[in-house]
């Protein structure tokens, strides 16, 4: 069967993306942050994603106030367009994960990665309606899957084809944000989707009529990054610092205090305390670039040149900073 990509992402979804529209503790405590901040302070414009726990953790137990730090957050929906954010100059810093860097850096946009954020290989995965008869990656022959272009789902999907034996032919691809690959796989207009948190196990349930097919472990490992703008890095690396060590107290906060970091999570997205609760416990959470961190990350920037994700080589050690991180006291 023909490869088909189907851009068919939901125009409000995609508008909402575009336009940062950001909801719940994490809009209030920008206001709040912004409100409060010394007159002629600089704002840290940062660009994160539902669900996320280090950000949502830090404003509301004023982790960037002690560090003297404001930040005004939006949320956007998945990684490109926080990188389209970042090339127009709109944003500072943006969390993602591994692929829309790869591509951005590919393209040339002048950004680097400055920070680990979270990895972990229970948070990607394969779902698939009860009625497609997908219990294995091998049943994916002849079917409909979806995978939001551009993410760093994306190459798990190419990834599982390969270790099944398939290729792009002998499925059809259709490109949906996770929000919509969640409401177009219970209305049964695709068989299955490779998504993530918050999307992935939630969606995965009886009541929906779909099911878990398998997670990224063993097929991929997964890390979640920040990204600057390299103009804005060189004007702020004390700025980036305080970001760092905000983070790094929000990371020893949430394992400390998990139920009470789940609760913030759901108050600011309405983001499952069990999706939460069970990152928490099986993710390595934090600012920090590990050799494992930094080696995953050089493996699956060969994984995207490898299946025609990005069309430059290049040596992703040139775009690794640790200069804030440093200057940070986290490396």
């Amino acid at each position: 069967m023909k490869t088909k990509i189907l851009s068919i992402l939901l125009a409000t979804a995609l508008l909402g993306a575009l336009t940062g529209c950001g909801t719940g503790s994490v809009a209030a405590k920008v206001n709040e942050t912004n409100d409060n901040g010394k007159e002629g302070e600089s704002t840290l414009r940062l660009g994160i994603q539902p669900g996320d726990l280090l950000d949502n953790v830090a404003f509301a137990k004023g982790f960037f106030d002690e560090e003297g730090l404001n930040v005004e957050a939006q949320v956007f929906s998945y990684g490109p367009p926080i990188v389209e954010a970042l090339t127009s100059g709109d944003l500072d810093v943006g969390l993602m994960g591994d692929q829309p860097a790869f591509s951005a850096i590919s393209n040339g946009v002048p950004v680097e990665i400055i920070s680990g954020t979270q990895s972990s290989n229970k948070r990607h995965g394969l779902i698939a309606r009860d009625d497609s008869n997908i219990e294995s990656l091998e049943d994916l022959k002849g079917k409909t899957v979806s995978v939001p272009v551009g993410s760093n789902a994306q190459p798990l999907l190419y990834i599982y084809l390969e270790s099944a034996g398939l290729t792009e032919d002998d499925v059809e691809i259709v490109n949906l944000g996770v929000v919509d690959a969640e409401t177009s796989i219970i209305a049964g207009d695709i068989d299955a989707a490779v998504v993530y948190e918050p999307h992935f196990t939630s969606v995965a349930t009886k009541e929906n009529g779909v099911h878990v097919v398998t997670d990224a472990e063993g097929y991929k490992d997964y890390v979640s990054i920040s990204i600057g703008r390299v103009d804005y890095d060189k004007e702020h690396p004390e700025e980036l610092a305080k970001l760092l060590r905000a983070w790094d107290k929000a990371a020893k906060w949430a394992k400390e205090n998990p139920e009470e970091a789940a609760q913030i999570v759901y108050d600011a997205d309405g983001t499952s305390k069990e999706i939460t609760l069970n990152f928490i416990s099986n993710s390595e959470i934090g600012p920090g670039l590990t050799e494992s961190r930094v080696q995953a990350l050089l493996d699956g920037k060969e994984q995207s040149l490898k299946y025609g994700l990005i069309e430059n080589d290049y040596d992703l050690n040139d775009y690794i900073n640790y200069d804030y991180l440093e200057l940070a006291g986290l490396h």
